[in-house]
């Protein structure tokens, strides 16, 4: 059995909500909306955990990102 990251661990065990193709999907620094969770609005996929710490950035599906100082990509090259 192949050994886990945190990150990919945290992505088997805590399923999200919804699936996207935003820009902020693939970062190390969203925290994805958790599925069953009846707290945020519809069209919130998550919060980045960089921008604007300590107060988490939402993050919409319809907000078009194309580029992100913060992003960090959760696939290792």
């Amino acid at each position: 059995m192949a050994e886990l990251t945190p990150q990919e661990f945290l992505d088997v065990c805590l399923k999200p909500d919804k699936e996207s193709d935003h820009i902020c999907w693939d970062c190390v620094h969203l925290k994805p909306v958790i599925e069953d969770s009846s707290f945020p609005p519809a069209d919130i996929i998550g919060w980045c955990k960089k921008i604007h710490f300590p107060h988490y950035w939402c993050v919409a599906d319809f907000n078009v990102v194309k580029k992100c100082y913060a992003f960090e990509s959760k696939k290792k090259k």
